[in-house]
């Protein structure tokens, strides 16, 4: 599957805010990918060399500032964290569910950050609704604990398919990571669509709105 590509599109929330998609000849995109550099510096000591095909931006409405980025690749190629698996993702998955999904239908997000926890609880449902508004329909990235928590608190349960241990990777590599595994991180998987739903129903719920 070829994703569809979005323009930025404003938060449909009280918070002065749009996603943006930049791909890889955007002229936007440097200001995207060293504010991800930044901030994987910053909280992990670590060093990203490597940025997925398509990045998404949070910007201010006001400022123009970001507050916060992810980054996708689809399965119709190799996904990184499928290193850290024992099968393909998409074997995993059909193994948890009645239906083994396509890989067309499958992204990989990653580079996820936001330099502030509030604007984290912004960043997860936007690059949610984004994916799926483009036609992706399951989900998978790496989270480490701190993540983890922050989709709790959003009610996100997706399913854990393994750790994600650095000795499946080569030694430079996990140099470049500094202490990020240090955070646990742990590979999850989930259908999109059901997870947009609740999103969309809490946020409805938090402002009087109906869902």
């Amino acid at each position: 599957m070829q994703a569809a590509t979005r323009p930025c599109v404003p938060l449909d929330t009280p918070a002065r805010a749009e996603l943006c998609e930049h791909g890889p000849d955007d002229p936007r995109r440097a200001e995207v990918e060293a504010y991800i550099r930044r901030v994987y510096a910053q909280r992990f000591g670590a060093r990203v060399e490597r940025f997925a095909p398509r990045l998404l931006g949070l910007r201010s409405t006001v400022d123009g500032r970001l507050l916060g980025a992810a980054g996708y690749r689809l399965a119709d190629q190799p996904l990184y964290l499928e290193r850290y698996l024992d099968a393909p993702v998409d074997q995993l998955l059909g193994e948890h569910g009645p239906l083994r999904p396509p890989r067309a239908e499958i992204a990989e997000i990653g580079h996820l950050c936001a330099a502030r926890p509030g604007d984290g609880l912004l960043l997860i449902p936007a690059v949610a609704a984004h994916l799926h508004a483009v036609g992706v329909r399951w989900a998978a990235c790496t989270l480490t604990e701190e993540l983890r928590r922050l989709f709790l608190r959003l009610g996100l349960a997706p399913v854990a398919l393994g750790p994600a241990d650095p000795a499946r990777l080569l030694p430079e590599e996990r140099a470049a990571w500094g202490d990020y595994y240090s955070h646990h991180p742990v590979v999850i998987a989930g259908r999109l669509q059901p997870a947009v739903e609740r999103l969309q129903a809490a946020a409805a719920a938090r402002s009087g709105r109906p869902a």
